[in-house]
């Protein structure tokens, strides 16, 4: 039996998400509003369908959005291979990982189903606070969520905890390494 949170949702009303997206590639330096129309339609990520280390993608700074077009080509940069970010790796059983750093393995986090900061829907929600992580500030004021919009790849929002709200910081993804 299929539950209504696994099927996908319908974009909110009065916004429309015209393109299905054909892979992470396709969607980086895309507007901020669209990635959170193409999140609001995926479903929570698994983790074993990612894979182990899956790669990963900045998307968007979600900051700039007024000054979108002005801005591309900063994160088409910040995207490209020379990225010091490359991914996150999963545990076995994914329920936990950490952030792959110049080849390190840094920033350990906890994997697992929550509701969305951004709109309450479940969402694969990465947390960086837990005390035995050991991450600092910054980092231990960070959530990723996780959602995926096509076959071997998932997007979602960075948030910070900042004035006891979570706010969007930037867009990324992951894609399965094949």
């Amino acid at each position: 039996m299929t539950t209504q949170s696994e099927q996908p949702r319908e974009p909110a009303a009065g916004r429309r998400c015209n393109t299905q997206p054909i892979s992470l590639d396709s969607l980086i330096a895309a507007h901020p509003d669209a990635l959170e129309q193409i999140y609001a339609t995926g479903r929570p990520a698994d983790p074993a369908e990612l894979g182990d280390a899956p790669r990963g993608r900045l998307l968007a700074l979600h900051p700039t959005a007024r000054v979108h077009l002005a801005t591309r080509p900063l994160v088409s940069a910040l995207a490209s291979d020379w990225m010091p970010w490359k991914g996150n790796e999963f545990d076995h059983g994914g329920n936990s990982g950490t952030n792959v750093v110049f080849g390190s393995k840094v920033c350990r986090f906890k994997a697992q189903l929550a509701p969305s900061e951004v709109d309450g829907m479940p969402t694969l929600a990465l947390t960086y606070g837990e005390r035995a992580f050991g991450n600092p500030w910054p980092v231990s004021a960070l959530k990723d969520e996780l959602r995926t919009v096509g076959n071997g790849f998932a997007i979602g929002p960075v948030l910070l905890r900042w004035q006891d709200r979570w706010r969007v910081v930037l867009w990324f993804g992951l894609s399965r390494v094949h």
